[in-house]
């Protein structure tokens, strides 16, 4: 059974952000954008990284190197499509 008393945490701090007259949100935007270039750039490092591993003949660190890129590109696929809390 879902446990919706986090579900509620999530929304009063959703409003706590959204109707908070000291954050503009042109600063939760500039906030969001930084982590989501930083995410691209890790994912970056995680292909260049499968990448070289793959052509050094270490093909078991490269599968699990791509694994985690894919994992982190699958997160920031989610957080730039999820919808606002309800």
């Amino acid at each position: 059974m879902a446990d919706l008393h986090y579900r509620e945490k999530l929304k009063k701090i959703e409003q706590a952000a959204l109707s908070s007259d000291e954050i503009p949100e042109q600063v939760k935007t500039f906030g969001m954008g930084c982590f989501h270039i930083g995410v691209i750039l890790v994912i970056g490092f995680l292909i260049f990284l499968t990448v070289s591993l793959f052509l050094n003949d270490i093909f078991i660190g490269s599968i699990i190197t791509l694994v985690v890129a894919c994992a982190f590109i699958y997160i920031l696929f989610k957080l730039w499509t999820a919808p606002r809390l309800p």
